[in-house]
C-alpha cells in the first residue's frame, strides 16, 4: 500500500537515538505516559487524550489545526477518566472511576459519566453509579445531543434496560420493546437499535449460572439455541456487520474440553450460527472495526500481536493491513475515525515501543506523527520479550514470556515475576516497564501464565481453582526449573517477584521451594489467608458474593487456609527477603503485610522493609523510582551481575 510507505520512511528518516539501556535512568522507565489514549472528533478538528498527573488520569482537547489545548478536565485524587467518547465534534464524554493504585483491577469499579464542552464549559455529571449503573451502548451520531445507555437498578436486581440519555441535560428516556428477564447486557447495532441481549440466571453454585441470548428478529424477540457441549459458555458480543444482517460474537461454546473462544456468526436471514475464526491456543481478544462500526478483524490475547481478518475487502480493513506493513513487528490499533472515515487516529505500539499515536488522511494517503506515550525510551535501549512454552509435571502445556538483557549470554540472574489476579489475568506480549527497567539492568525476566490465568480458555482458567499454594506455584516452579534446564537461568543466581497475588507467590515459592530461589520480593501481597478468606477489611470482601468465589476458587477451612497461608510458614524460609506495601492499599490491605512481618521478627528472620503512602501498587513517580532502585540494590546484593555462589 504506497500510500503507508511514507509513515515507514519518515520512521527511518527521524530514526530512534542509541545509547546504552544501562544509562536510563529509573525515572524514565516509571514516569506516567504523558499519553494514554487519542481519539479524533466527529468533525476532524479536535482531538481528546488522557494523560496521568500523580495519581489522577485527567482528559484535554486541542486542536489540530494548531495543537493548542482548549480545556482540560480532572477529577480529584485516583480519580481516572477510564474511557472517554466524543458525543458530538463540540462535547466529550468522559467515564470516571476511583483507582487505587495501578495494580488495582477496574472490572466491577464503580463508574460515574460526565460530558462537556470543548471550550471547558458546561461540564455536568450525566450519570452518577450508586443504587443504579450504567453501560454505553451506542454513541447515535445520528442524534448529536442524545447516546444510548443500558441502565441497572441493583436494588430491584431485574437486569438492564435501555435508555437513551441527553448528554446535555442528562434526562433519560426508557426505550420500549426490550428483552424479558434479568438482562445483564444489552447490544446495540450499528443504527442504534437494540438487537441482542444476555440474560443470567443464577444457579446455586458458581457453576450452575446460565447465560441466555436473546435476538430480536422481524419485531419478535426470540432465543438463540446455541447447541452447547458445554455448561454456561462464554459469550462475548463482539458487533455487527455493516447492514446489520450478521450478528458476531466471540464464544467456546462448542468444545466440550480443552477450549478456547472462537468468533462465530449469527445470519439473521438464515438464523445459521457459523464459526469464522479460532486460534490454536489463545482466545479472541480486541476487535477492530471500520468507521461505520463493523467488524474488521480481531486478535489474539495471548499472542505476539496476532490478527485475523474477517471482512478483507472493506476499505478500512486494507488500510489496517497497511498500516500492519508498515510497522512490522509491531501492533496497530485505530482509535477512532472522524464521521465519515476521512480520517484515522491510530496507535503503534510493541514490547519495544511503549506507544505512538499518528494522524492518517485517507483521502491524501499521509500519515502525521502525533506523540509518544514515552518519548523518553528509545527502543535500542529496550530488548525484545519472546514467547516460551514447556510442560508442567503433571503434563499440562503452560506458556510464558522471557525477556533477556541486551548481549545476553548464558547462565544469566533470573527473577520469575509472577503476575496478579490470579484468576483471569495473564502476562501478555507488549511494553512493560518493570520487565524492560529489569532487563536493562542486566536481569532476565521470566513471566508464567500458570493454570488459573487467562486469556487461553475457560478450562485453563478453571484448572486453577483450588490450586492457590498448589499446582499454580508448581507451575511457576517448573518455569524456573525450564530456565535452568535451558541454560538460560544459573541456578545460584535467581530471585522470585510479585505484585498482589504475586507477591503471595514470591513468599510462597520461597516457602515451598526453599532452596530453589536465593531471595523474594512481595509487593502489596496476599500473606494471611485466613484473614483474607474471613474478611481482611478489603473493597473486594465488601462484594456480596465474594464468600462463593472464594469457595470455589481458593478452598474453605481455617486449617486448610492456614496450610497456604505463607504467615503461618514463615520457618521454611531460607531466601533474602524484601516486602514492599502502600498503607494506603484498600485492595490488599496492610494487615497482611504487618502480620508477615509480626511472623519474621518472631522467629529473627531478617528482612528489608518499604512502606509507602501510596495504594495497591504505586502510582506517585517517586514512590516508583524509590521502590525499583532499592528493588535492584537488593538484587545486586544477592544475585548480581557476579556470580554468587
Amino acid at each position: 500500500m504506497k500510500k503507508v510507505l511514507a509513515i515507514y520512511l519518515t520512521l527511518l528518516l527521524t530514526g530512534w537515538s542509541v545509547f546504552a539501556a544501562e544509562s536510563v535512568p529509573v525515572r524514565d522507565f516509571f514516569e506516567h505516559a504523558k499519553f494514554n489514549n487519542m481519539k479524533v472528533s466527529p468533525d476532524g478538528k479536535h482531538i481528546a487524550f488522557t494523560y496521568q498527573e500523580e495519581t489522577e488520569v485527567k482528559l484535554a482537547v486541542m486542536q489540530l489545526r494548531n495543537m493548542a489545548v482548549t480545556a482540560s478536565f480532572g477529577f480529584g485524587d485516583n480519580m481516572h477518566v477510564v474511557n472517554f467518547h466524543w458525543g458530538n465534534p463540540g462535547r466529550v464524554l468522559m467515564e470516571v472511576a476511583e483507582r487505587t493504585g495501578n495494580l488495582v483491577s477496574m472490572t466491577g469499579t464503580t463508574v460515574n459519566l460526565y460530558a462537556a464542552n470543548i471550550d471547558g464549559s458546561r461540564r455536568t455529571e450525566l450519570f452518577r453509579t450508586g443504587t443504579s449503573g450504567y453501560t454505553i451502548l451506542h454513541l447515535l451520531p445520528d442524534q448529536p445531543d442524545r447516546i444510548l445507555i443500558g441502565k441497572r437498578h441493583y436494588a430491584e436486581r431485574n437486569g438492564m434496560r435501555a435508555f437513551t440519555l441527553d448528554i446535555n441535560r442528562a434526562r433519560e428516556r426508557y426505550l420500549d420493546d426490550q428483552p424479558q428477564g434479568v438482562i445483564t447486557g444489552l447490544i446495540a447495532d450499528n443504527s442504534g437499535t437494540v438487537r441482542i441481549g444476555l440474560e443470567y440466571i443464577e444457579g446455586k453454585s458458581i457453576d450452575e449460572h446460565r447465560t441466555v441470548i436473546h435476538y430480536k428478529k422481524n419485531d419478535s424477540w426470540l432465543k438463540l439455541d446455541l447447541g452447547a457441549k458445554r455448561t454456561n459458555p462464554d459469550v462475548r458480543p463482539l458487533g455487527f456487520s455493516a447492514d446489520n444482517s450478521r450478528a458476531y460474537f466471540s464464544s467456546n461454546h462448542d468444545m466440550a474440553e480443552d477450549d478456547v473462544a472462537g468468533v462465530f456468526v449469527y445470519d439473521f436471514n438464515t438464523s445459521e450460527v457459523s464459526l469464522v475464526a479460532r486460534h490454536g491456543y489463545s482466545d479472541v481478544g480486541q476487535a477492530f472495526r471500520s468507521h461505520q462500526g463493523d467488524i474488521l478483524a480481531v486478535s489474539y490475547t495471548a499472542t505476539n500481536n496476532e490478527v485475523e481478518f474477517i471482512n478483507r475487502e472493506h476499505r478500512d480493513a486494507k488500510l489496517l493491513s497497511g498500516l500492519q506493513a508498515a510497522f512490522p513487528g509491531q501492533a496497530v490499533s485505530i482509535t477512532s475515525f472522524d464521521r465519515l472515515g476521512k480520517i484515522a487516529l491510530f496507535q503503534v505500539s510493541s514490547d519495544r515501543n511503549p506507544g505512538e499515536f499518528y494522524l492518517y488522511d485517507t483521502e491524501q494517503g499521509q500519515a502525521r506523527y502525533l506523540a509518544s506515550a514515552m518519548g523518553k525510551l528509545s527502543k535500542d535501549s529496550l530488548q525484545p520479550m519472546q514467547q516460551i512454552s514447556f510442560t508442567a509435571r503433571d503434563g499440562k502445556l503452560i506458556r510464558g514470556l522471557l525477556t533477556l538483557p541486551a548481549d545476553a549470554k548464558d547462565n544469566l540472574p533470573l527473577i520469575v515475576n509472577v503476575h496478579g489476579g490470579p484468576f483471569g489475568p495473564y502476562d501478555s506480549w507488549g511494553f512493560n516497564s518493570e520487565v524492560q527497567y529489569l532487563a536493562s539492568r542486566g536481569y532476565a525476566v521470566l513471566q508464567v501464565n500458570f493454570r488459573g490465568s487467562g486469556g487461553y480458555g475457560d478450562d485453563f482458567q478453571r484448572a486453577g481453582r483450588l490450586q492457590w499454594g498448589h499446582a499454580m506455584q508448581d507451575d511457576v516452579t517448573d518455569g524456573t526449573l525450564w530456565a535452568i534446564e535451558q541454560g538460560i537461568a544459573d541456578k545460584a543466581r535467581i530471585c522470585i517477584y510479585g505484585g498482589s497475588y504475586g507477591g503471595y507467590a514470591a513468599l510462597w515459592g520461597v516457602i515451598k521451594e526453599p532452596d530453589l530461589y536465593k531471595c523474594s520480593v512481595g509487593y502489596v501481597g496476599v500473606y494471611d489467608m485466613p484473614i483474607f478468606f474471613n474478611g481482611d477489611g478489603s473493597d473486594a470482601s465488601r462484594n456480596r458474593t465474594i464468600d462463593q468465589y472464594l469457595s470455589s476458587h481458593v478452598g474453605v477451612g481455617n486449617d486448610y487456609l492456614r496450610s497456604i497461608s505463607p504467615v503461618h510458614h514463615v520457618d521454611k524460609i531460607k531466601a533474602e527477603l524484601f516486602i514492599v506495601h502502600g498503607s494506603k492499599d484498600v485492595r490488599v490491605p496492610i494487615i497482611h503485610a504487618n502480620n508477615l512481618k509480626k511472623a519474621l521478627d518472631d522467629i529473627g528472620k531478617p528482612y528489608e522493609w518499604l512502606v509507602k503512602d501510596d495504594g495497591h501498587g504505586f502510582f506517585k513517580v517517586d514512590n516508583r523510582v524509590e521502590l525499583y532502585s532499592k528493588m535492584t540494590a537488593f538484587f545486586d546484593k544477592h544475585i548480581g551481575k557476579e556470580e554468587k555462589h
